[in-house]
C-alpha cells in the first residue's frame, strides 16, 4: 500500500506540475467551517489518475488524517465534512452514511476520488 500511495502522490505531483505550468495555479477556498470528519478508524481507498489503491487503514485524530506510509494531512472543517491540502492537491470529504467520500483535485481539476469508510 505504501508504494501505491507514493505512486499516487508522485503521479499527482507530475500531473500538477504540468497543469500548473500550463494554466497557472489558482487559490482554492473553502466554505465557512461548521462540520468536520469524526475521529475514529477508517478504511481508506482512492483512485487517482487511473490508479486504484488497495484498501488501507486510516485514523482521524484531532483534525488530522493519518495513513501509515503517507504524510499526515490536516483536515479543515466545511459545512458537509472537511478538506485537506497537500501541495496543490486537495482532498475533499463529504459525510455519507458509513463514512466519507470525496474528490481528489489537482490544481482545481478533479483527478480522482477518495473514500473513508468506518471500520
Amino acid at each position: 500500500m505504501e508504494n501505491t500511495i507514493k505512486r499516487t502522490i508522485a503521479g499527482a505531483a507530475i500531473t500538477a506540475a504540468g497543469i500548473g505550468g500550463s494554466l497557472g495555479v489558482s487559490a482554492l477556498t473553502a466554505a465557512p467551517a461548521q462540520a468536520k470528519v469524526d475521529s475514529g478508524v477508517y478504511t481508506v481507498r482512492s483512485t487517482n489518475l487511473g490508479i486504484t489503491s488497495l484498501p488501507g487503514k486510516a485514523v482521524v485524530r484531532s483534525n488530522r488524517l493519518i495513513i501509515p506510509g503517507a504524510p499526515s494531512l490536516v483536515l479543515h472543517p466545511t459545512p458537509r465534512g472537511a478538506y485537506s491540502d497537500f501541495g496543490i492537491v486537495r482532498y475533499t470529504f463529504t459525510k455519507r452514511s458509513n463514512g466519507y467520500s470525496g474528490k481528489i483535485l489537482t490544481a482545481g481539476i478533479q483527478t480522482g476520488t477518495i473514500t473513508l469508510n468506518e471500520r
